[in-house]
């Protein structure tokens, strides 16, 4: 079997990593052809958690990446999720599966792009509710995985024919488990709860560049106390919507087999030295709002829920940035109640 990497950031780079210390055939692409020559000739060295140098082919050219791979994993930022699925859309073979690691509701943006080619070509579109490992990557072929994730989840767009992601993918990956729809994928992303209430409420401090520890020094009882309000609406979507999910504390604890009490305690034990960004332009804003909370605000509204917490913060952030998060962010406009039940079908591996 043959995997192609769409992102050569610290996600595509540690999975591109992986699989081939795990000795599968890979191919990586990045959107810059210099950077795609340095990758190229000096291979990738891991580091942390698995070490090795592996060699790897990289490209800036799409059609060549993907070309006769049985598995496409899309590892960019959410911004460049439907701009990706374009370019694909051509040059899709049949069989293929499209795995978005993680989705932040990008199958069903995938599923809009690629319409009838997914079931004409039996393709398989997939998403997780977050990253496999917690990595760092540099532009010179250096990625350190820090730790690996546990029960991460991954479901798929059910179709006529295909309901379940493979069993080769599943031991591939053994820290994914499978869900049962890509809206419990999607709503149990931990990122969009947890990033935007700290930054916004650190906007002064990351605005002047202030170097600070993003959980260590940036939390405080009354941030976790909103991080928990925010995260009860999200729950009270899914409850409504019939989707299994649990707390933010649960998933996180879940994730790197811990057992913490509280949030508060959580945040700072789970990553004690993760720095804040130094600037407001970064993917806990421009990622985490319109493809997380937007979504969720706007799928609330849909089925007659409120949302005032997340709410205020997609207004702050668009009062304060000067840009409209829901206008960019991910829309369920098109989407019927049947084709939200359709999104529901299970999806689970048996």
């Amino acid at each position: 079997m043959s995997f192609a990497v769409i992102g050569a950031g610290n996600t595509g780079q540690a999975i591109a990593g992986y699989l081939s210390l795990q000795g599968k055939k890979v191919k990586l692409y990045s959107r810059s052809p210099v950077k795609a020559e340095i990758l190229s000739f000096q291979g990738l060295e891991l580091k942390g958690v698995y070490t090795g140098r592996v060699p790897i082919q990289v490209s800036s050219q799409m059609e060549e990446v993907i070309d006769d791979v049985e598995y496409i994993i899309i590892t960019s930022t959410a911004s460049g999720h439907k701009s990706i699925f374009k370019q694909l859309k051509p040059h899709l073979k049949k069989n293929q599966t499209i795995a978005i690691f993680p989705g932040y509701w990008g199958a069903i943006e995938c599923r809009a792009v690629l319409g009838d080619e997914i079931e004409e070509k039996n393709l398989t579109i997939a998403e997780t509710s977050a990253m496999p490992f917690i990595s760092k990557a540099d532009s010179t072929g250096s990625v350190t995985i820090s730790r690996i994730k546990q029960n991460v989840q991954i479901s798929v767009i059910p179709t006529s024919k295909n309901l379940t992601i493979s069993k080769y993918f599943l031991e591939t990956f053994p820290q994914l488990i499978p869900a049962n729809n890509v809206i419990e994928t999607s709503l149990n992303n931990s990122n969009v709860v947890v990033h935007t209430p700290i930054t916004l409420f650190n906007a002064s401090r990351i605005d002047s560049a202030s170097e600070f520890r993003f959980y260590g020094d940036g939390t405080s009882p009354l941030t976790v106390s909103y991080v928990e309000k925010l995260d009860e609406e999200r729950i009270k979507l899914a409850e409504h919507l019939n989707i299994k999910t649990q707390s933010i504390l649960y998933i996180l604890n879940e994730f790197y087999k811990t057992d913490y009490p509280s949030l508060y305690e959580a945040l700072p034990g789970l990553f004690p030295d993760g720095l804040a960004p130094t600037t407001l332009d970064y993917r806990y804003v421009t990622e985490d709002i319109p493809y997380g909370l937007v979504p969720i605000s706007e799928l609330s509204r849909k089925v007659g829920l409120e949302t005032p917490y997340t709410d205020s913060l997609i207004n702050t952030a668009s009062l304060l940035m000067e840009k409209d998060f829901r206008s960019v962010g991910v829309s369920f406009e098109e989407l019927t109640v049947e084709d939200i039940n359709r999104l529901k079908g299970f999806t689970q591996y048996i």
